[in-house]
């Protein structure tokens, strides 16, 4: 989770708007829910999962605004022949559903609401400057049935950019400034997990992230047909021997919106590297 969290963090999630309107931030009562999987390979496997989870928007000025995050679902990597028993006891839930070797687990609408209590996020223009995330465990700590979720998370991931987001100020609506370079402090941050396996963390890192707008198009979702503007982004750390990732966003004018990422990040130091895509599969209001 240390290498897939800060790539899933980077750029913020927009809320609704008229068509006619653009934003900087989502407005408030915005519910947008994305289907994020992420693709880590280490020396030693390759592990594939992921979420759907509801940005729920609470509050929103110009160029900021803030709220909660809904766990909606869990998304496991079984095993093709069928020999997972934590997988077969999962898929029997009801909603579940596979995707070739991906299962999807709902979360009881009950539980994600406990689970959003314990979250938050924090909207800078279209970057995520915080995103506080209860990681959905099994109710057992000590059991791995992700078939039954429970309202107390594994632990709390929380990903903090401190950033001159003044920077971003007319960056895509003035037409004259294509690319900036923001330099941030990156904060991770990891509480101990509810099973023991996993000790407090906290890593901070001096990074570099460079933004440009690269061109308009158009891109068909779950949600909707959205006309996009293209960025491309760069996460460079001081360190070399740290995380650093690169990718795209497509950012929708409408809803003031990132609607998909695709990034692919390298850790030099755990010789992993991770491959990231995240979509938006609904919108309300």
């Amino acid at each position: 989770m240390r290498l897939c969290a800060p790539l899933l963090a980077l750029l913020a999630m927009g809320g609704v708007a008229h068509a006619d309107e653009a934003r900087n931030v989502p407005a408030v009562g915005s519910k947008l829910t994305y289907r994020s999987v992420s693709t880590t390979t280490m020396p030693r496997a390759t592990l594939t999962r992921g979420e759907v989870y509801t940005h729920i928007v609470t509050a929103a000025e110009v160029a900021e605004a803030e709220g909660i995050i809904k766990p909606r679902a869990v998304i496991i990597q079984c095993k093709e022949d069928g020999s997972d028993r934590f997988c077969k006891t999962a898929a029997e839930r009801p909603g579940a559903h596979f995707d070739g070797n991906l299962l999807t687990v709902p979360i009881a609408d009950d539980v994600g609401d406990a689970l959003a209590k314990q979250s938050a996020f924090k909207d800078a223009y279209f970057i995520e400057e915080a995103r506080k995330f209860p990681v959905p465990g099994a109710r057992d700590p000590y059991g791995p049935d992700l078939g039954d979720i429970g309202p107390e998370p594994a632990y709390i991931l929380t990903n903090t950019y401190q950033c001159d987001f003044a920077r971003l100020a007319g960056f895509l609506t003035s037409g004259t400034t294509p690319q900036v370079t923001l330099p941030c402090e990156s904060i991770f941050e990891r509480t101990a997990s509810r099973d023991g396996q996993r000790p407090a963390l906290t890593i901070r890192d001096k990074v570099s992230v460079d933004i440009s707008y690269t061109g308009d198009g158009w891109v068909t979702l779950p949600s909707g047909n959205w006309a996009v503007k293209k960025l491309a982004f760069k996460m460079t750390p001081e360190d070399p021997s740290h995380l650093g990732s690169k990718g795209e966003s497509l950012f929708s004018p409408q809803l003031g919106a990132i609607v998909k990422t695709h990034r692919i990040g390298e850790n030099p130091s755990t010789h992993s590297k991770s491959e990231n895509t995240t979509e938006l599969i609904s919108v309300e209001p």
